[in-house]
């Protein structure tokens, strides 16, 4: 934030001054000097380079802040879903995250789950090849009603990235490797990514193609649109659809979140969700609104969240249910 105020610093004296100034009439030129219209043509000149480097300078401002905002939110609200982003693409170099979860359903007993992400970036390859390791999270099928079972039956998946090509607007990543099941799993999937400035809005779109063994060939499709609201307050809309070819029929999605960075060491996430699928007819069957809250509870690497939701589905007769979730995080890296 004290970058961002010193940008606003910055403009506001960078201001032309000669645009509040008088005009000043001279005599006509003589003996090569110049005249009134030379004057007035040589200081139009300048206002307009200096206006030209004004809106510049305000483009890149805007959309250095934006990236940096969305980054830092991204940093702070870190969700790691297999068959998605292993880690975060958006992390520069090494990095690895231990998490422990619990959810708690109204009437229902407690589930936990533990999480563990690395990600390594090979030396001597030009950082073009990482080595992924990591634990399936958060999976319903995965949660354990006691806490020590979790730990051993977490399963784990390795898998070497290729990055194919990686820029400030363009990213491809290759990634092949095995999901540790009873029998082992063996996937691949490709992504491809392309992140764009408008109107004061940074839109990311990412188009995912995958196979495994267990669950055949599909695709994801999801497209996100962060809009700073002001220093400390971002918008994020988000929809996505994926679909595998087995099932024939596409899972949607959408959301829309409101982040609040209360200071340097906490986030408030305001959120409405909503899921459905295409099968017979387009709907959405399953929603959700809540608050997470997230804070640094010590240094800048260990992070503790809250996050109370109310979901209504389908399948409970669109009953509302009172949902809390836990989660602590380490992560670790450079």
């Amino acid at each position: 934030m004290k970058n961002c105020i010193a940008g606003l610093l910055f403009v506001l004296m960078s201001f032309p001054a000669f645009a509040l100034e008088e005009q000043i009439l001279l005599p006509a030129g003589q003996n090569g000097s110049p005249g009134n219209q030379d004057i007035l043509i040589e200081r139009e000149s300048a206002q307009e380079q200096t206006q030209i480097g004004f809106v510049d300078y305000s483009r890149d401002w805007l959309a250095d802040y934006i990236d940096g905002l969305s980054h830092n939110v991204d940093g702070f609200f870190i969700d790691t879903f297999f068959g998605d982003d292993v880690l975060g693409d958006d992390v520069q170099g090494s990095r690895a995250k231990l998490s422990f979860f619990t959810r708690r359903e109204l009437g229902q007993p407690v589930d936990y789950n533990v999480g563990v992400s690395i990600k390594l970036v090979l030396p001597n390859t030009n950082e073009r090849l990482n080595l992924l390791f990591e634990s399936s999270e958060e999976d319903d099928e995965l949660t354990e009603g006691n806490a020590l079972q979790t730990v051993d039956n977490v399963e784990y998946s390795t898998a070497l990235r290729f990055i194919v090509k990686e820029t400030e607007q363009w990213s491809a990543k290759l990634d092949t490797g095995v999901k540790w099941a009873l029998p082992p799993d063996p996937f691949t999937r490709f992504r491809l990514r392309r992140s764009v400035y408008l109107d004061g809005m940074r839109i990311r779109g990412t188009q995912s193609f995958f196979w495994s063994a267990s669950e055949g060939v599909g695709e994801d499709t999801d497209v996100r649109l962060d809009r700073p609201l002001n220093l400390d307050r971002m918008l994020r809309y988000n929809a996505g659809a994926r679909y595998m070819l087995d099932n024939d029929y596409f899972e949607l999605r959408y959301g829309l979140t409101l982040f609040h960075e209360l200071n340097s060491k906490e986030v408030l996430a305001y959120y409405f969700r909503a899921a459905g699928d295409t099968i017979g007819d387009a709907t959405f069957n399953n929603y959700g609104v809540g608050v997470r809250y997230r804070r640094q509870i010590y240094q800048d690497w260990i992070f503790a969240e809250v996050n109370p939701e109310l979901e209504t589905a389908a399948e409970n007769e669109y009953d509302v249910t009172p949902i809390i979730m836990f989660r602590f995080e380490a992560l670790v890296g450079r």
